[in-house]
Protein backbone atom coordinates (compact mmCIF):
# COMPACT_ATOMS: atom_id res chain seq x y z
CA UNK A 1 0.00 0.00 0.00
CA UNK A 2 1.11 3.53 -0.78
CA UNK A 3 1.14 6.40 1.69
CA UNK A 4 -1.49 8.23 -0.39
CA UNK A 5 -3.75 5.38 -1.50
CA UNK A 6 -7.32 6.58 -1.98
CA UNK A 7 -6.34 10.26 -1.80
CA UNK A 8 -6.88 12.94 -4.43
CA UNK A 9 -4.31 15.71 -4.78
CA UNK A 10 -4.34 18.98 -6.68
CA UNK A 11 -0.80 20.03 -7.59
CA UNK A 12 0.05 23.38 -9.19
CA UNK A 13 3.16 24.38 -11.08
CA UNK A 14 3.56 21.06 -12.88
CA UNK A 15 6.41 21.95 -15.19
CA UNK A 16 9.63 20.09 -15.89
CA UNK A 17 11.02 20.54 -12.37
CA UNK A 18 9.72 20.11 -8.83
CA UNK A 19 6.05 20.04 -9.85
CA UNK A 20 6.66 17.06 -12.10
CA UNK A 21 8.80 15.32 -9.47
CA UNK A 22 6.04 15.84 -6.93
CA UNK A 23 3.38 14.46 -9.26
CA UNK A 24 5.47 11.34 -9.87
CA UNK A 25 6.19 10.89 -6.15
CA UNK A 26 2.46 11.18 -5.34
CA UNK A 27 1.60 8.71 -8.11
CA UNK A 28 4.08 6.19 -6.75
CA UNK A 29 2.30 6.47 -3.39
CA UNK A 30 -1.10 5.80 -5.00
CA UNK A 31 -2.73 9.25 -5.17
CA UNK A 32 -5.12 10.29 -7.93
CA UNK A 33 -4.01 13.62 -9.36
CA UNK A 34 -5.43 16.85 -10.73
CA UNK A 35 -2.43 18.63 -12.23
CA UNK A 36 -2.26 22.34 -12.97
CA UNK A 37 0.09 24.31 -15.20
CA UNK A 38 -0.14 27.02 -17.83
CA UNK A 39 1.67 24.99 -20.50
CA UNK A 40 -0.88 22.45 -21.77
CA UNK A 41 1.60 20.42 -23.81
CA UNK A 42 3.95 19.93 -20.88
CA UNK A 43 0.99 19.23 -18.62
CA UNK A 44 -0.22 16.45 -20.89
CA UNK A 45 3.25 14.90 -20.88
CA UNK A 46 3.27 14.68 -17.08
CA UNK A 47 -0.30 13.32 -17.02
CA UNK A 48 0.84 10.52 -19.35
CA UNK A 49 3.82 9.79 -17.10
CA UNK A 50 1.75 9.46 -13.94
CA UNK A 51 -0.96 7.44 -15.68
CA UNK A 52 1.76 5.02 -16.73
CA UNK A 53 2.31 4.39 -13.01
CA UNK A 54 -1.26 3.16 -12.75
CA UNK A 55 -3.10 6.09 -11.16
CA UNK A 56 -5.94 8.28 -12.36
CA UNK A 57 -4.93 11.77 -13.43
CA UNK A 58 -6.31 14.82 -15.17
CA UNK A 59 -4.49 17.86 -16.45
CA UNK A 60 -6.27 21.21 -16.36
CA UNK A 61 -4.50 24.21 -17.89
CA UNK A 62 -4.49 26.68 -15.01
CA UNK A 63 -3.03 30.08 -14.24
CA UNK A 64 -3.17 30.30 -10.45
CA UNK A 65 -3.30 34.10 -10.67
CA UNK A 66 -6.88 33.65 -11.95
CA UNK A 67 -9.28 32.68 -9.13
CA UNK A 68 -11.82 31.31 -11.63
CA UNK A 69 -9.17 29.01 -13.11
CA UNK A 70 -8.42 27.71 -9.61
CA UNK A 71 -12.12 27.10 -9.01
CA UNK A 72 -12.32 25.26 -12.32
CA UNK A 73 -9.56 22.73 -11.57
CA UNK A 74 -11.01 22.06 -8.12
CA UNK A 75 -14.45 21.45 -9.62
CA UNK A 76 -12.87 19.10 -12.17
CA UNK A 77 -11.07 17.21 -9.40
CA UNK A 78 -14.40 16.73 -7.62
CA UNK A 79 -16.28 15.75 -10.79
CA UNK A 80 -13.72 13.36 -12.28
CA UNK A 81 -11.75 12.09 -9.28
CA UNK A 82 -14.35 12.34 -6.52
CA UNK A 83 -13.04 15.12 -4.29
CA UNK A 84 -9.90 16.75 -2.92
CA UNK A 85 -7.78 15.59 0.03
CA UNK A 86 -4.50 17.39 -0.65
CA UNK A 87 -3.40 20.67 -2.23
CA UNK A 88 0.22 21.33 -3.17
CA UNK A 89 1.05 24.92 -4.05
CA UNK A 90 4.25 24.66 -6.07
CA UNK A 91 3.63 27.21 -8.84
CA UNK A 92 6.19 29.98 -8.63
CA UNK A 93 7.62 33.00 -10.40
CA UNK A 94 11.33 33.74 -10.02
CA UNK A 95 12.98 37.08 -9.36
CA UNK A 96 14.86 39.29 -11.80
CA UNK A 97 17.73 39.62 -9.27
CA UNK A 98 17.55 43.40 -9.29
CA UNK A 99 18.61 45.58 -6.39
CA UNK A 100 15.69 47.32 -4.69
CA UNK A 101 16.61 50.83 -5.83
CA UNK A 102 16.47 49.64 -9.45
CA UNK A 103 13.47 47.33 -9.08
CA UNK A 104 10.08 48.05 -10.58
CA UNK A 105 7.19 47.55 -8.19
CA UNK A 106 5.18 46.15 -11.10
CA UNK A 107 7.66 43.26 -11.15
CA UNK A 108 7.18 42.73 -7.41
CA UNK A 109 3.42 42.62 -7.96
CA UNK A 110 3.82 39.91 -10.61
CA UNK A 111 6.03 37.84 -8.29
CA UNK A 112 3.53 38.15 -5.44
CA UNK A 113 0.60 37.37 -7.74
CA UNK A 114 2.00 33.89 -8.41
CA UNK A 115 4.04 33.03 -5.32
CA UNK A 116 1.63 34.33 -2.70
CA UNK A 117 -1.78 35.17 -4.13
CA UNK A 118 -1.71 32.20 -6.52
CA UNK A 119 -1.27 29.86 -3.56
CA UNK A 120 -4.07 31.64 -1.70
CA UNK A 121 -6.37 31.42 -4.75
CA UNK A 122 -5.93 27.68 -5.14
CA UNK A 123 -6.18 26.99 -1.42
CA UNK A 124 -9.37 29.03 -1.13
CA UNK A 125 -10.91 27.30 -4.15
CA UNK A 126 -10.10 23.87 -2.68
CA UNK A 127 -11.27 24.62 0.86
CA UNK A 128 -14.93 23.56 0.45
CA UNK A 129 -13.85 20.26 -1.09
CA UNK A 130 -11.30 19.61 1.66
CA UNK A 131 -14.02 20.23 4.24
CA UNK A 132 -16.30 17.74 2.46
CA UNK A 133 -13.70 15.04 3.07
CA UNK A 134 -13.60 15.76 6.80
CA UNK A 135 -9.83 16.35 6.81
CA UNK A 136 -7.06 17.35 4.46
CA UNK A 137 -3.57 18.67 3.91
CA UNK A 138 -2.31 21.82 2.22
CA UNK A 139 1.40 21.96 1.43
CA UNK A 140 3.04 25.25 0.49
CA UNK A 141 6.37 25.23 -1.34
CA UNK A 142 8.29 28.16 0.13
CA UNK A 143 12.00 28.95 -0.25
CA UNK A 144 15.17 29.26 1.79
CA UNK A 145 15.41 32.75 0.26
CA UNK A 146 12.87 33.90 2.86
CA UNK A 147 15.24 32.84 5.65
CA UNK A 148 18.75 33.14 4.25
CA UNK A 149 18.52 36.66 2.89
CA UNK A 150 20.63 37.59 -0.12
CA UNK A 151 21.04 40.81 -2.07
CA UNK A 152 18.98 41.54 -5.18
CA UNK A 153 16.34 38.95 -4.32
CA UNK A 154 14.01 41.00 -2.14
CA UNK A 155 10.83 40.59 -4.20
CA UNK A 156 11.03 36.81 -4.38
CA UNK A 157 12.16 36.46 -0.75
CA UNK A 158 9.35 38.69 0.48
CA UNK A 159 6.74 36.70 -1.45
CA UNK A 160 7.94 33.44 0.06
CA UNK A 161 8.18 35.01 3.51
CA UNK A 162 4.53 36.03 3.19
CA UNK A 163 3.71 32.45 2.23
CA UNK A 164 5.36 31.16 5.42
CA UNK A 165 3.33 33.53 7.57
CA UNK A 166 0.13 32.55 5.75
CA UNK A 167 0.97 28.89 6.38
CA UNK A 168 0.76 29.48 10.12
CA UNK A 169 -2.34 31.67 9.91
CA UNK A 170 -4.26 29.20 7.75
CA UNK A 171 -3.15 26.29 9.94
CA UNK A 172 -4.75 28.03 12.91
CA UNK A 173 -7.95 28.76 10.97
CA UNK A 174 -8.37 25.33 9.39
CA UNK A 175 -7.45 23.18 12.39
CA UNK A 176 -11.07 22.82 13.55
CA UNK A 177 -11.82 21.17 10.19
CA UNK A 178 -8.84 18.79 10.56
CA UNK A 179 -7.17 20.46 7.58
CA UNK A 180 -3.43 20.76 8.13
CA UNK A 181 -1.30 23.45 6.50
CA UNK A 182 2.48 23.12 6.34
CA UNK A 183 5.36 24.35 4.20
CA UNK A 184 8.35 22.67 2.62
CA UNK A 185 11.26 25.10 2.36
CA UNK A 186 13.84 24.09 -0.25
CA UNK A 187 17.19 25.71 -0.83
CA UNK A 188 18.96 24.93 -4.06
CA UNK A 189 17.06 22.28 -6.02
CA UNK A 190 18.92 20.13 -8.52
CA UNK A 191 16.67 20.10 -11.55
CA UNK A 192 16.22 21.94 -14.86
CA UNK A 193 16.38 25.48 -13.43
CA UNK A 194 19.60 24.94 -11.50
CA UNK A 195 21.08 23.03 -14.42
CA UNK A 196 20.41 26.08 -16.60
CA UNK A 197 21.99 28.33 -13.96
CA UNK A 198 25.10 26.14 -13.86
CA UNK A 199 25.34 26.20 -17.68
CA UNK A 200 24.94 29.99 -17.73
CA UNK A 201 27.57 30.58 -15.05
CA UNK A 202 29.95 28.20 -16.74
CA UNK A 203 29.62 29.92 -20.11
CA UNK A 204 29.55 33.52 -18.89
CA UNK A 205 32.53 33.08 -16.55
CA UNK A 206 34.51 30.59 -18.67
CA UNK A 207 34.75 28.06 -15.87
CA UNK A 208 33.75 24.43 -15.77
CA UNK A 209 30.33 23.25 -14.65
CA UNK A 210 32.04 21.29 -11.91
CA UNK A 211 33.53 24.52 -10.54
CA UNK A 212 30.11 26.18 -10.48
CA UNK A 213 28.58 23.22 -8.64
CA UNK A 214 31.51 23.23 -6.20
CA UNK A 215 30.80 26.89 -5.40
CA UNK A 216 27.20 25.98 -4.55
CA UNK A 217 27.95 22.86 -2.53
CA UNK A 218 30.67 24.65 -0.54
CA UNK A 219 27.80 26.19 1.44
CA UNK A 220 25.93 22.88 1.83
CA UNK A 221 27.25 20.70 4.67
CA UNK A 222 25.87 17.48 3.15
CA UNK A 223 27.93 18.27 0.07
CA UNK A 224 25.23 17.88 -2.57
CA UNK A 225 22.66 20.06 -4.29
CA UNK A 226 19.40 18.52 -3.03
CA UNK A 227 17.70 16.69 -5.93
CA UNK A 228 14.13 17.69 -6.75
CA UNK A 229 13.04 14.13 -5.94
CA UNK A 230 14.13 14.61 -2.32
CA UNK A 231 12.11 17.81 -2.04
CA UNK A 232 9.12 15.93 -3.45
CA UNK A 233 9.45 13.24 -0.77
CA UNK A 234 9.23 15.94 1.92
CA UNK A 235 6.01 17.13 0.30
CA UNK A 236 4.69 13.55 0.37
CA UNK A 237 5.45 13.45 4.10
CA UNK A 238 3.31 16.50 4.81
CA UNK A 239 0.55 15.23 2.52
CA UNK A 240 0.40 11.80 4.15
CA UNK A 241 -0.88 10.45 7.44
CA UNK A 242 2.70 10.26 8.69
CA UNK A 243 2.36 13.94 9.61
CA UNK A 244 -1.25 13.86 10.80
CA UNK A 245 -0.44 15.69 14.05
CA UNK A 246 1.74 18.33 12.41
CA UNK A 247 0.35 21.68 11.25
CA UNK A 248 1.60 25.23 10.91
CA UNK A 249 5.18 24.03 10.49
CA UNK A 250 7.91 24.52 7.92
CA UNK A 251 10.48 21.88 6.97
CA UNK A 252 13.85 23.04 5.65
CA UNK A 253 15.17 20.73 2.92
CA UNK A 254 18.48 22.30 2.00
CA UNK A 255 21.27 19.85 2.80
CA UNK A 256 22.08 21.80 5.96
CA UNK A 257 22.83 25.09 4.23
CA UNK A 258 20.59 26.99 6.63
CA UNK A 259 19.41 26.06 10.12
CA UNK A 260 16.45 27.99 11.42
Amino acid sequence: MGLLDGKVAVISGVGPGLGRATALAFAREGASLALAARNEERLNEVVAEVEALGVNAIGVPTDVVDPEACERICAEAKSVLGGIDIVVNSAFRGDTFTRFEDAKMATWHKIFEVNFFGAMNLTKAALPYLRERGAGSVVMVASMSAKKVREAEAGYAASKGALLVATKSLAAEFAADKIRVNAVVPGWIWGPNVQMYVDWQSQSRSISKEEVIAEITREIPLGEVPPQEDIAEAIVFFASGMSRMITGQSLDVNGGEYFG
